[in-house]
């Protein structure tokens, strides 16, 4: 899996100035001796990076994509802006990340999500803070986790950090 990230950030920056008609794609041998895949499509604001070998897949996506993709419904913090989002799956587990940036207060975009998993039927069972850190998470299922982090940013404002797995 750390080869499609090294492939991924490479592949990620050869999207970079294609609009939305250009495609890019090919085939790679993932070093284990297995052919790989990889596609780009999209544009510098919203592009999709696919990598697949074997059973699995990373997706990296950008702008509205890495929006519409978070993981159990669970949108996007309002007027957020996604600095990165990545998810994979691979031997019957999958997960994702979106980093997010806001001007808002830790407390408001916690207690955002917090209402977000509860709608969900996520039962939040950890919270943490420390410092300039908030953290909650939850479980839906035995095998259904998510977790929300945000920290407080020198120059105002929080960066967010949504991290969810599940077993498939």
């Amino acid at each position: 899996m750390c080869r499609f990230l090294i492939l991924s950030v490479t592949l990620v920056l050869a999207a970079c100035g294609s609009n939305e008609n250009e495609r890019a794609a090919g085939s790679f041998d993932d070093g284990d001796g297995n052919k790989g895949s990889y596609s780009i499509r999209g544009d510098e604001e919203n592009s999709e990076t696919v990598i697949r070998s074997g059973e699995e897949e990373v997706r990296i996506a950008t702008g509205d994509k890495a929006a519409n993709d978070l993981p159990f419904d669970i949108k996007l913090y309002p007027g957020a802006d996604i600095q990165t989002s990545m998810s994979g799956m691979g031997e019957g587990k999958s997960g994702a990340m979106l980093v997010f940036r806001t001007g808002d207060s830790a407390d408001e975009v916690i207690e955002f999500y917090r209402k977000q998993m509860e709608a969900r039927g996520i039962a939040v069972k950890t919270e943490i803070k420390s410092g300039e850190m908030q953290m909650i998470g939850g479980e839906r299922a035995k095998d259904e986790g998510l977790h929300v982090s945000v920290t407080k940013s020198p120059d105002g404002g929080v960066t967010g950090t949504i991290v969810a797995g599940a077993q498939n």
